[in-house]
């Protein structure tokens, strides 16, 4: 499979070909995240099959966490009124994360659309309960 990256070490924009291919997808994501060797690869991001949205696999800390901007990069920009974000494979999410999480609810919302999270992880609501008026925006999948 070809590099993500260009001739100059940028990387182009993941367009709506991307989301269909699991691999593509994912390493366009990877790269976004600027990883070098030796950088932890730990969180992994894949196209949903059957709605539009992400799976993330993987802890949300600081080790991850150019991956999971890089992942909410891609996700805010999936087309459709609803964007679902999976967390079922998420066993943690730090601080940090849940306020990327607010952060990317706000840019899918300032674009009139949702954000819909699924299958959060403990950790995201003991941060909730600490900060509610934070993350008033998050918006979970009953």
């Amino acid at each position: 499979m070809p590099s993500p990256h260009r001739h100059d070490g940028s990387v182009p924009p993941v367009g709506a070909r991307a989301l269909y291919d699991d691999v593509a997808w994912a390493d366009a994501v990877t790269g976004c995240a600027n990883t070098g060797p030796g950088q932890d690869l730990s969180l992994t991001a894949r196209p949903l099959p059957d709605r539009p949205g992400a799976l993330l696999i993987g802890s949300c800390d600081l080790d991850t966490r150019p991956i999971l901007s890089a992942a909410l990069g891609v996700v805010v920009r999936i087309p459709g009124k609803v964007v679902h974000l999976d967390l079922a494979a998420v066993p943690f999410l730090d601080a940090a994360a849940v306020a990327a999480l607010v952060g990317a609810t706000a840019a899918v919302t300032g674009q009139g659309r949702r954000l819909l999270l699924h299958h959060p992880p403990y950790s995201l609501r003991r941060v909730v309960e600490m900060f509610p008026d934070e993350c008033a925006a998050l918006e979970v999948a009953a």
